[in-house]
């Protein structure tokens, strides 16, 4: 029981670090969206703007994991 404790831990600290990884390169995709480039086509910034949205729908999923390992493990906390 208190091993598989440690490894929901390590899983929540791992989907949260993959999280704010995922936003951090979503901002800068943004930026690159919103800072004006000269010779920058209409499809370049669309597709940086489908690499953010795509980016911060992982980012969302992989916190959305963490906080169900989060429940999971106060659940068994609970138990002992």
């Amino acid at each position: 029981m208190e091993n598989q404790c440690k490894k929901i831990k390590e899983k929540i600290v791992d989907f949260k670090r993959f999280g704010c990884t995922l936003t951090a390169l979503s901002v800068f995709l943004y930026l690159g969206v919103v800072l004006p480039v000269e010779g920058k086509t209409e499809i370049q910034t669309n597709m940086l703007m489908a690499g953010t949205m795509v980016l911060i729908i992982g980012s969302a999923l992989f916190f959305y994991k963490a906080q169900k390992y989060h429940v999971q493990l106060t659940e068994y906390e609970e138990d002992d």
